[in-house]
């Protein structure tokens, strides 16, 4: 009798003593914070509170702190939230769609993702970082101020005209996509401008970069630098270290390198950096980017020697030098100036 007393109290003291037993959770696809409650008989209202959560917005992959029981003792200190997730672009996509739904400004996302330069370029299958729910875009740097010798220069409005997009015009004042859209909070697609609108430029640096006579110089180094591996066999996928076998993009990133300028490793990827010029006004160390499949993806990049040559690693020939006007102009989509 005894020990079933015994026994009996031991129970009790377990059921009764209070004690919850906390475990971290992972959200999986479909969950709520809801679900998550029930299956775990808490409510959703402790899982905030136990996780600093100022929303119902959860994600995947992420560790909620839970307690066995429901127990209101105080929590333990919530598990640190990433600053960014990665997304994958879909069909239908667009910049300002992905800043939208996920609760966000595009100029935000766009210090996220800074190898961005025009956002009407961006593609199915690309992966970009997206605020991560309750965290905060980073924070701008404070400037300094400017020095009494050199005043900040002063910002300027200018009128859309037929033909333009944000990207170009940012490009001709001299400023980043980023800087004009700060400039400018009121426009929330970027996509979406009209001819006779009045946008704000904010102060710039230099007006019309890249006229510096400097530029010759560095596409010719470049140049020369590709030279050095003409004859060097095509293999997809080469490593970006093999100076005996290229593929077209790892090609533009050794030669670049060499003259000290980092380029993405892919050739969809290097399309988004440096300044988008018109495909009718290449000069020598551009970059021309083309879709030879018709599908609407970039596969190909070369480097352009002169209006009419480029220097490439292509699957038929390896590195060589090849005539635009042939084969490539009908094919080429896009090209940009990284010098």
């Amino acid at each position: 009798m005894k020990k079933k007393v015994m026994a009996g109290a031991l129970v009790t003291s377990i059921m009764f003593s209070g004690q919850a037993y906390a475990s971290d959770y992972v959200v999986k696809s479909g969950d709520s914070l809801w679900k998550i409650a029930n299956n775990n008989q808490v409510s959703v209202s402790n899982i905030k509170s136990w996780n600093n959560l100022n929303s119902d917005l959860i994600f995947p992959g992420q560790k909620l702190f839970l307690k066995a029981g429901g127990s209101t003792s105080q929590p333990a200190p919530a598990p640190s939230q990433p600053t960014s997730i990665t997304y994958t672009i879909k069909a239908g996509d667009s910049l300002s769609i992905i800043a939208r739904e996920h609760q966000t400004t595009l100029a935000n996302l766009l210090k996220l993702n800074p190898s961005i330069k025009d956002v009407n370029r961006i593609y199915i299958g690309q992966k970009i970082n997206v605020a991560a729910p309750n965290s905060t875009a980073p924070s701008q740097p404070v400037k300094p101020a400017p020095s009494p010798s050199q005043p900040a220069p002063k910002a300027s409005t200018y009128t859309i005209k037929s033909g333009d997009n944000l990207s170009s015009v940012a490009n001709r004042h001299g400023v980043t996509l980023n800087a004009l859209l700060s400039a400018n909070p009121s426009i929330q697609n970027a996509n979406r401008i009209y001819v006779g609108q009045v946008i704000n430029i904010p102060g710039n640096v230099t007006a019309n970069p890249g006229n510096d006579a400097s530029w010759e110089a560095k596409a010719d180094a470049i140049i020369e630098t590709g030279k050095k591996y003409l004859g060097a066999k095509y293999l997809y996928g080469a490593s970006t270290n093999r100076t005996d076998a290229f593929d077209c993009s790892s090609y533009t990133v050794k030669v670049f390198a060499e003259n000290g300028i980092n380029l993405p490793r892919t050739s969809a990827q290097q399309g988004n950096v440096g300044k988008e010029i018109p495909l009718s006004e290449i000069r020598k160390g551009d970059l021309v980017f083309f879709d030879t499949e018709g599908d609407g993806v970039i596969n190909h990049v070369s480097i352009v020697t002169d209006s009419n040559t480029l220097l490439h690693a292509a699957t038929s020939t390896g590195v060589a030098f090849s005539s635009y006007n042939t084969y490539w102009k009908p094919r080429a989509v896009k090209a940009v100036r990284v010098l």
